[in-house]
């Protein structure tokens, strides 16, 4: 394992040298988001990439909670810390390993309004520190990296669709 600075608090995750931020408007509540969020298993199907989600900390999940993310195509693993932890509303992490050297700093924030009539607002930032090889070639993969999770954004619409029907359809969601 590569240790990661992790970000120590909110502000520092916000002054990050490169932010990445994305907003989407999602036809769910917010306690239906986190109840997304909150399941391993829904991860590797709505981010394109993330092979397994291993929470690390027992439920409830709050600051200080901690993460394995394995990815697709290599393997790599990051190892994530919560700083902050809000259901329905807020939540926050930062890396403090990774086994790949690509980031100095790595952290994500996501931010949750509730717009009524069960809809919810995500704001979404990515911050970030680029290492090494990442670095050095940050002018051409940061702008693909933003390409590529707004487009992960733009997928988690669909995904949540298809995870309400799922919860409709299934002894566990049904009333």
């Amino acid at each position: 394992m590569f240790e990661c600075k992790p970000f120590q608090d909110l502000d520092a995750l916000r002054a990050a040298p490169h932010r990445i931020d994305n907003s989407v408007d999602l036809d769910c509540t917010p306690d239906e988001l986190f109840a997304i969020f909150d399941d391993e298993h829904t991860w590797p199907e709505w981010v394109p990439g993330i092979a397994a989600v291993n929470w690390t900390s027992p439920r409830p999940f709050q600051v200080g909670t901690t993460r394995t993310v394995v990815f697709q195509g290599g393997g790599m693993e990051v190892y994530e810390d919560f700083i902050a932890w809000d259901t329905g509303k807020h939540m926050a992490f930062t890396f403090t390993g990774a086994t790949q050297r690509i980031w100095w700093a790595f952290g994500e924030e996501y931010l949750v309004t509730d717009l009524g009539e069960g809809r919810c607002r995500l704001d979404w930032t990515v911050a970030y520190e680029p290492r090494f090889v990442f670095k050095a070639l940050h002018f051409l993969l940061g702008p693909l990296m933003s390409w590529g999770l707004g487009r992960v954004l733009r997928g988690l619409g669909p995904y949540v669709q298809r995870w309400k029907t799922q919860q409709r359809t299934t002894p566990e969601g049904t009333s």
